[in-house]
């Protein structure tokens, strides 16, 4: 059970559709609930999702809500309870169901896998992937804490949270986030790569991949790498909601620094096409700044980077600095330090060999410990 938008195949969907899908290979029957605040003139619709079953319910027609902020949202969220019930219950009839797995607290997933839990008699499972600073009404995120008979933590930063809430730690469970091994397989892409890299007319090219959630340390350390590597170029994958942190916004800043002809742009792409370009970079990176929300994350894009085999220059925040060896598998800079984060991506673009010894190390890394088919024998163990 999630609220995910099928739409913005990032982070939240990767996780729910990649872990499910390893159980699901596994040997366990799985069907996802997409709960979505929006009024749509088909309020359910059955579909398959990354060859999983899946139900996307909306709010009845009736609603007076758009539901696309404000209380509003909330509103259409609790009118999907009656088609969720309904639907539960006919999949128990048809085959006994022994987990209700809720994605993140919230009106749209933990509150309704608690009814279910109610309902049915059935044991929650509560997925707690992500720091819930925007769950309202905040008390709903410590009823689903205590609720679910297990909680499943992407890091310790999150498991050392629920910890100090109080809850216990035998029903906490960690399995971070994982990686899809055969999409991001170098060895399956071949010229075209070398292709695409012609199209930058560059000879460094260093890439970010992801939702646009901080690219300050990113713009503010250029002009030091530039002035230095002048024949480089900042290739930036992705968008965001907010239109603060927009790519329109960030493209506006780069302006601002007279920076514009040492980056491009891309916008979002398809996920199956993510790979292509982080194959193309000379160096990978990220920029999150040292905030608690930050700090929790466990970040999909670092798991693409090592699985292409690419070294990586991000900010030293609690679970990068545990996923990211420090010149092992690259660099770890000190956040709000740009001249720091430059300084590490000049001292790689000075050697193809430290590149390609540390891209190396961080592959092996990657492979050995976030394959997704591993992370679900870990979920399966932890079930039973």
């Amino acid at each position: 059970m999630c609220n995910v938008d099928l739409s913005q195949k990032w982070g939240d969907y990767t996780r729910v559709f990649s872990l499910m899908k390893a159980f699901s290979d596994r040997g366990h029957k799985v069907t996802i609930f997409v709960i979505r605040p929006e009024k749509k003139k088909q309020s359910i619709s059955n579909f398959q999702e990354n060859s999983l079953n899946v139900y996307e319910i909306h709010p009845p027609p009736f609603t007076p809500f758009s539901g696309k902020r404000g209380i509003g949202k909330y509103v259409n969220y609790l009118l999907c309870q009656f088609s969720i019930k309904k639907l539960a219950s006919n999949i128990m009839k048809k085959n006994k169901i022994d987990y209700v797995y809720s994605y993140m607290p919230g009106i749209g997933t933990s509150y309704h896998a608690m009814k279910i839990k109610s309902k049915l008699k059935i044991k929650h499972v509560l997925d707690f992937a992500d720091f819930h600073v925007y769950v309202r009404p905040k008390r709903l995120a410590m009823d689903s804490f205590r609720n679910a008979d297990k909680i499943v933590v992407i890091t310790d930063y999150l498991k050392q949270f629920l910890l100090d809430k109080g809850i216990t730690a035998e029903k906490i469970h960690l399995i971070p986030n994982g990686v899809d091994l055969d999409m991001f397989d170098p060895s399956k892409y071949g010229d075209e790569i070398h292709e695409l890299r012609k199209l930058f007319q560059s000879k460094n090219l260093i890439i970010f991949s992801g939702a646009l959630q901080d690219l300050n340390m990113i713009i503010n350390s250029a002009n030091n790498v530039i002035a230095e590597f002048p024949d480089t170029k900042y290739i930036i994958l992705g968008d965001h909601r907010d239109p603060n942190r927009s790519k329109d916004n960030w493209e506006k800043r780069v302006m601002e620094k007279g920076l514009s002809k040492f980056f491009v742009f891309l916008g979002k792409k398809p996920h199956e096409e993510i790979p292509k370009f982080l194959l193309c970079a000379d160096i990978c990176i990220d920029s999150f700044p040292d905030e608690p929300y930050y700090a929790a994350a466990h970040p999909v894009k670092l798991l693409e980077y090592g699985a292409c085999g690419k070294p990586v220059v991000a900010t030293r925040v609690s679970e990068t600095e545990k996923l990211v060896k420090h010149n092992e598998h690259g660099f770890l800079a000190t956040p709000s330090n740009p001249d720091e984060f430059s300084e590490s991506l000049k001292t790689l673009l000075k050697s193809k060999d430290l590149q390609e010894q540390m891209g190396k190390e961080f592959s092996k890394h990657i492979h050995e410990n976030f394959d997704w088919n591993n992370l679900a024998k870990k979920l399966e163990k932890s079930l039973n």
